[in-house]
């Protein structure tokens, strides 16, 4: 992967190039923000990317729970160890054409499966697709 020529959401910060932002539930619209980004980087919003999903968990079972109704949406996802910390990361991924109204309906969706089961949705990233 070229990492400048990535964009990824998950932090309040610029890095290598991308975009990071952390969803909250009273933010603006960041799904159009980086939308925004991303064709300003060049990305063909009209082309099929590859887009990954974070979930947090304190704990695996939690994760599992998370992963089977996250399975729904998603073409692939796993469990896994966080990087960082003692929690559990549900990593979901989904090819698609990066539309507003879909990604803005899977955050609330994603949303209320972490908040259910005390975790965090931590957003969504993809590669610039040209």
């Amino acid at each position: 992967m070229n990492v400048s020529a990535s964009l990824i959401v998950s932090a309040t910060l610029i890095v290598f190039g991308g975009i990071f932002t952390r969803w909250q539930t009273t933010t603006p619209d960041l799904d159009q923000q980086v939308l925004d980004q991303l064709k300003k980087a060049g990305s063909d919003l009209s082309k099929p990317h590859d887009i990954e999903f974070f979930l947090y968990f304190a704990d695996e079972e939690s994760a599992n729970t998370a992963s089977r109704e996250v399975k729904e949406e998603v073409d692939a996802v796993k469990v896994q160890r966080a990087a960082q910390g003692s929690g559990w990361l549900c990593f979901a991924t989904r090819r698609m054409v990066p539309d507003h109204g879909e990604l803005v309906r899977l955050r609330k969706r994603f949303n209320a499966i972490t908040l259910k089961l005390k975790g965090e949705y931590d957003g969504w990233g993809t590669e610039v697709v040209k």
